[in-house]
């Protein structure tokens, strides 16, 4: 918030919203994130043990991680537990919901699951990681700021605004894909991956 100039009396608050908003949508996604079936493998039977050969992906919202309509309403809580209670307050849980939804659709594109996960007996026997990039705040601040904009949030502090959201969610997102595993247990064929996957 102070690197995008947004020093006002609520500029804490808001920090805390915002984090807080991102940290329980993160949670929601890893929670509901799915790999898709169909992961290149190389196990051949006997006894279907090697690893898998190529990248995984991910299901985007609505499916495979929150949606909007979920993120705004946490988002307004939280907004109105900091006291940020002014006439824009739904306006701005809304935009921060789309934003998030959008973020995480991005993520789920640009991230594959890495080749080299562990098969033992046709499943998967060791945790999976993650790799690209995910999308940063170049990627997110147009798409912060237009849905600022939609909402009507157009004053002089809407594109600092925007940059300290679009910020806030490109290195939450970096910090979350070096925590994340793909959980062990996939069932696979000789040739690819034939059950879908979780997030650890």
């Amino acid at each position: 918030m102070q690197s995008a100039s947004l020093r006002g009396e609520n500029a804490p608050d808001l920090a805390t919203a915002l984090g807080d908003a991102c940290g329980q949508a993160f949670t929601l996604f890893t929670a509901m994130a799915m790999v898709t079936p169909g992961i290149p493998a190389a196990a051949p039977p006997p006894p279907g043990s090697g690893s898998t050969a190529g990248p995984g992906m991910m299901l985007p919202p609505p499916a495979g991680a929150p949606g909007a309509s979920q993120i705004e309403p946490i988002a307004k809580g939280l907004l109105a537990a900091n006291k940020i209670n002014g006439e824009q307050r739904d306006a701005l849980a809304k935009a921060i919901g789309q934003t998030v939804e959008q973020a995480l659709t991005l993520f789920t594109v640009q991230v594959k699951v890495a080749p080299g996960i562990a098969i033992a007996g046709f499943t998967t026997s060791s945790p999976g990681s993650l790799m690209g990039a995910a999308p940063d705040k170049s990627m997110l601040e147009p798409i912060a700021l237009g849905f600022l904009m939609a909402g009507g949030i157009r004053g002089e502090n809407a594109k600092d605004l925007a940059a300290a959201m679009a910020e806030t969610l490109g290195n939450a997102m970096t910090q979350m894909m070096t925590r994340l595993k793909v959980s062990p247990g996939i069932p696979s064929s000789p040739g690819a991956t034939a059950g879908p996957g979780r997030l650890l």
